[in-house]
């Protein structure tokens, strides 16, 4: 996922004196299974994790994707290339505890997304002026070359992927002399990149922003942020798009027309329908509301579902599916303190018990832009911890989460270790 908003820049400082040399990758031998049962949850809890210094080399926020038994949480970093990942193991431990360079490139690399493929991981990320991307293998193994998805100082950010298992969809924004609009490109798993680039998503509208993407294995669908409707006071709209580049709802479907600002939303597939999930504005605080769409393009939920609406403003959600239950996850202010926030939304749309619980208490003032993926039996949801000091580093943090909606450990990502790493 992806899907930041233009509006809040997260703080981050570079410490020069923190910088690292990566660790490679550590490769596990044989098979993992892709799903556990409640038992083999709760064994994976128990399993210590390694004491390590956390390191302040993170600048931005996480992206996280599962894929063949381990989860791979990426971010900016202050590292040559800009671009850093690290591979979590089911029972929470790191593969990599210094993490490894993702951006092979020259070029620094921006605040990155992922997907899986089925086979291998596809990261993309923004530059100053231009969109790359690299694949990355579920071992670590980062294979060249880095294939440029756009050039043009017009592209901005956020950037959007979701893949198929031949072809993958990045979507991002193109600023113009009288707005901008969402375009995409395709990229086959292979890493080569097509020559047309997906317009007409949504033409005329005047500013078009912080798009998201997911595939339901015949299509791909779009949800972003849309001022056709004013632009104190956007909504939300999507379409789908076929593996061939054709739009299928040119023009865009309304998804969250409501009063107040819809921003920064999400898009997950749970198997019947996409779930999109987006910070709403329509009271005295913003909240967390989301609408189900279905694969014919019908919004089941054209009021949308609320989905939080305690005290103080929830922000920047993100989601993930298993089974007949989504993981929706936010970032709560209030009283000046962020704080990570979940809650799992059943596939008929209710919100269910306990309602919001804390994905983690840190001591850090500011827990905030979580992004979350499921595998292997249970919810990863990976996010930034800093103090409230405008000097003090950013670090990215880990919250494993079962289905039971029990927070099974945090940890910090971004360290360097003091022990060596165990043996695969």
């Amino acid at each position: 996922m992806e899907r930041r908003n233009a509006f809040t820049t997260l703080r981050g400082v570079l410490l020069l004196g923190a910088v690292l040399t990566a660790c490679g990758p550590v490769p596990e031998s044989g098979a993992p299974v892709e799903d556990a049962t409640d038992e083999d949850v709760a064994a994976m809890s128990k399993v210590p994790v390694p004491s390590v210094d956390p390191m302040p080399l993170a600048t931005s926020e996480p992206a996280v994707a599962y894929g063949w038994g381990r989860f791979l949480v990426v971010w900016q970093d202050v590292r040559e290339g800009g671009v850093y990942g690290t591979l979590v193991r089911k029972n929470g431990t790191l593969v990599t505890p210094a993490g490894f360079r993702i951006n092979i490139g020259t070029g620094p690399g921006g605040t990155p997304s992922i997907a899986y493929d089925g086979e291998q991981f596809i990261v993309v990320w923004k530059t100053q002026d231009a969109i790359d991307g690299v694949r990355v293998k579920t071992d670590g193994t980062v294979v060249g070359p880095v294939f440029n998805v756009i050039t043009s100082y017009r592209v901005a950010a956020p950037v959007g992927i979701a893949c198929s298992s031949k072809l993958c969809l990045v979507t991002f924004t193109v600023n113009s002399d009288t707005g901008s609009e969402i375009n995409a490109r395709r990229v086959t798993t292979d890493g080569v990149v097509l020559p047309e680039i997906v317009h007409g998503i949504a033409p005329g509208a005047r500013l078009m922003d912080e798009s998201t993407v997911a595939w339901n294995g015949t299509d791909f669908f779009i949800a972003w942020t849309d001022s056709r409707g004013g632009e104190e006071t956007p909504d939300i709209y999507g379409a789908r798009v076929k593996p061939d580049g054709t739009v299928v709802d040119p023009g865009g479907l309304p998804i969250a027309v409501a009063p107040g600002a819809q921003r920064s939303p999400d898009v997950v597939w749970t198997g019947r329908r996409f779930l999109v999930v987006w910070s709403d504005g329509r009271g005295a605080d913003r909240d967390i509301y989301g609408a189900r769409v279905r694969a014919n393009g019908r919004v089941d939920d054209p009021r949308g579902i609320p989905i939080a609406t305690g005290t103080g403003d929830q922000l920047f959600p993100a989601v993930a599916h298993h089974n007949s239950k989504s993981l929706v996850v936010w970032q709560s202010d209030f009283d000046g303190v962020s704080r990570v926030r979940g809650v799992r939304v059943h596939e008929d749309g209710t919100v269910m018990a306990p309602g919001v619980f804390a994905i983690s208490t840190s001591d850090y003032d500011r827990e905030a832009l979580p992004d979350v993926a499921y595998g292997g039996g249970l919810f990863l949801t990976a996010y930034s911890g800093s103090s409230e000091a405008p000097s003090e580093p950013t670090y990215i943090l880990s919250a494993r989460v079962d289905h039971q909606a029990r927070v099974l450990d945090v940890d910090t990502l971004t360290r360097a270790p003091t022990t060596p790493p165990e043996a695969p």
